[in-house]
């Protein structure tokens, strides 16, 4: 008994768009989406994701597969939050991205809280081969985990503005730069100066491409910036739960903001920003009736 599909019916726009050029027909986009697509007849790919999964040595680096930047000075960070007092629910419907800040200092209780929630490690995992495996508070491939957390501090209270690393095994913040990027910041965000002026934290994600891409190949790109986009979500969440404003930043300049965080673009590179301050309180609107 075969299954019929309804008809699927397109709404096309009013004027007539241009054909496609060949050019168009083979964007980069297009190419990559099919490269990167899983099929029956990835044998190979399935055989060594089977090896990595059951490979004691492999297994044992992975599952500490940590940036660190030993030397550089260390600001430890609150663990014990209070809860928000709203349910999840009004969370959700009340999570609006947010450009205009009123330029007041951010807690580092609350900065802490962001990066806990955002990508924390929630529980450790131990293993039948007798690992302890961090997770974490997104879903990562693989619980590879190659999304790293940067915060380019603007107006933090007890922070120096500069760029810092967010350290998820040992919750604190290692200061890489010291100095006011306020300027810089937003050179790599064009259009958005003012957001950048009275924000208090830029959170920064970068993927380590190795550490994903040696299991899945081209298919670990997608599920890198799949994991980015869980990340950044808990972040404007956890946000939202505080009273604190926040924007997720796509259109930012990949040189420059690679430049910043001293990554060569191709074996790290920066994925996603999210801008975060209090909400400029917007005047009352009085109607007369």
């Amino acid at each position: 008994m075969s299954m019929k599909w309804p008809e699927r019916t397109i709404k096309e726009p009013d004027r007539e768009l241009p054909k496609p050029t060949p050019d168009q027909l083979m964007s980069a986009s297009e190419i990559f989406h099919d490269n990167s697509a899983l099929r029956s007849s990835n044998t190979q790919l399935y055989s060594w994701i089977a090896h990595v999964n059951s490979a004691p040595d492999i297994r044992g680096v992975i599952s500490r597969a940590f940036t660190h930047f030993p030397g550089c000075p260390v600001t430890p960070l609150p663990r014990n939050f209070a809860p928000s007092p709203r349910s999840f629910e009004e969370i959700l419907e009340n999570r609006r991205s947010a450009r205009d800040f009123n330029g007041e200092p951010m807690s580092l209780e609350t900065l802490s809280k962001l990066l806990y929630f955002g990508d924390g490690i929630s529980t450790w995992w131990n293993t039948p081969d007798g690992l302890d495996w961090p997770l974490r508070t997104a879903p990562s491939g693989g619980g590879l985990f190659p999304i790293e957390t940067y915060c380019m501090v603007l107006n933090v209270e007890g922070l120096a503005p500069g760029l810092y690393f967010y350290h998820h095994l040992k919750h604190n913040l290692e200061c890489v730069v010291e100095k006011d990027l306020t300027g810089a910041l937003s050179e790599a965000i064009p259009g958005q100066a003012e957001s950048v002026r009275s924000a208090s934290v830029c959170v920064i994600l970068s993927a380590v491409m190795q550490r994903i891409k040696f299991k899945y190949g081209e298919r670990a790109y997608r599920f890198l910036m799949l994991e980015a986009g869980h990340i950044a979500q808990n972040l404007l969440l956890t946000a939202e739960a505080e009273g604190v404003g926040g924007v997720a930043v796509g259109g930012y300049l990949d040189d420059t903001m690679n430049a910043l965080l001293r990554l060569d673009g191709v074996e790290e590179a920066v994925v996603y920003l999210a801008l975060f301050g209090y909400k400029q309180k917007l005047p009352e609107v009085t109607t007369s009736r």
